[in-house]
């Protein structure tokens, strides 16, 4: 775990080593704070890159980060092994995809026709911040405004067997380093810790989920926001009601954004999160973001689980028979108020029915039926959803 706590001065120097101003202006003055604002620029090469929004920024949106980009500018997300990305079009002036956001701490890919400036600005998330990190791949950054070596300065602590990526101008996959377990520690490519730069993400590949923890504390410049009351860990039944909750304080006018598996949930802007009958594919893991202001806090991710629902098929019917003459009657013994259908066959490969429809309205129904002289016929009752 990082932890950094300085002077105002002392901050914006180290900052600015990493082309980031941090500024600070008084507010939320009924609480005696200030929190601080600041800007970096990237230099995006043409082609491939993984980069990360370092600031929280209003709503995050791509739309907001990223202007006066080149026609065919792509910003794409890793989704379940695949990339999913927002193409700008400079003919619609418009984004493929508007509503996609990209959080502190969450990385993304960006394909570029040509060299871009991106000029990033906004608050810098201080106090406890935890980065959800998912098992299989995922692209994360740190969600600190400060660039430093991965695990001795930016706090990155992983399972055994974890390997961060990065790629190349052409979208090539190339590997930082393995963690091979805690008595070898690291096995980096370039033989020595990779720095993760501001701006800058990597991809992560894990065996099994973890918390990326790190924690910013600069004198002057504090979170006001805290949760008062956190989302629970829930099992579910399949087609069961999921109702997930947080309360934040600190500030007024807070604005909620819920996230599973660490990608935001469309939508999912209140301070409850409600899924009236869950599906299977709704199992993973939830956190909420509360922000205002430019002040933002994540609970910790929980686990919702959802187990498949056991569907008891009906008891099945019992029939019997008597035979009385030419005159054969059929008894069906079953649960009340079911509906059969009897069918009969003389060779069990064409089955016809007989009669209609058949409700058991006290525990038992009677077909009668007649049969030529000589002929053998087999019934069977077929219960009616």
């Amino acid at each position: 775990m990082l932890t950094h706590s300085f002077p105002e001065f002392r901050c914006f120097q180290r900052l600015c080593q990493y082309s980031c101003a941090l500024l600070f202006a008084s507010a939320l003055a009924a609480q005696g704070q200030s929190v601080g604002v600041g800007f970096h620029l990237v230099e995006l090469p043409q082609g491939s890159s993984l980069i990360s929004n370092p600031f929280q920024s209003g709503s995050n949106l791509v739309s907001s980060l990223f202007s006066d980009v080149p026609d065919g500018f792509t910003v794409s997300k890793l989704v379940n092994s695949e990339w999913q990305g927002s193409v700008w079009s400079a003919d619609s002036s418009s984004w493929s995809v508007p509503e996609m956001t990209l959080t502190p701490g969450e990385g993304a890919r960006v394909d570029s026709p040509e060299p871009y400036q991106w000029f990033t600005s906004g608050k810098p998330l201080v106090g406890s911040l935890v980065n959800w990190v998912p098992a299989g791949d995922s692209v994360k950054a740190s969600r600190l405004a400060l660039a430093g070596l991965i695990e001795s300065e930016l706090g990155l602590q992983v399972p055994e067997g974890t390997t961060l990526s990065t790629i190349d101008g052409e979208g090539t996959l190339a590997t930082l380093g393995v963690y091979l377990n805690a008595e070898t520690g690291w096995l980096w490519t370039s033989g020595e810790e990779f720095s993760l730069d501001v701006g800058e993400a990597i991809i992560i590949s894990s065996s099994s989920a973890f918390d990326w923890t790190q924690t910013f504390d600069v004198e002057g410049v504090e979170n006001p926001l805290s949760l008062a009351q956190v989302p629970s860990e829930q099992t579910l039944v399949e087609g069961s009601p999921l109702l997930l909750e947080a309360v934040a304080e600190g500030a007024d006018n807070l604005a909620y954004q819920w996230q599973k598996d660490g990608v935001d949930i469309p939508g999912a802007k209140s301070a409850v999160l409600s899924i009236e009958s869950v599906a299977l594919s709704d199992a993973g893991h939830y956190a909420v973001v509360a922000s205002s202001g430019g002040s933002a806090v994540r609970s910790l991710p929980v686990s919702v689980s959802v187990e498949p629902k056991v569907v008891e098929p009906p008891a099945s019917p019992t029939l019997t028979i008597a035979v009385d003459g030419r005159l054969i009657e059929v008894t069906i013994l079953g649960e009340v108020g079911q509906s059969y259908q009897l069918q009969g066959t003389e060779d069990f490969q064409t089955w016809f029915d007989r009669g209609g429809a058949l409700v058991n309205e006290n525990g038992t129904v009677t077909f009668r039926d007649r049969v030529s002289r000589g002929k053998g016929r087999y019934y069977r009752a077929i219960v009616l959803e």
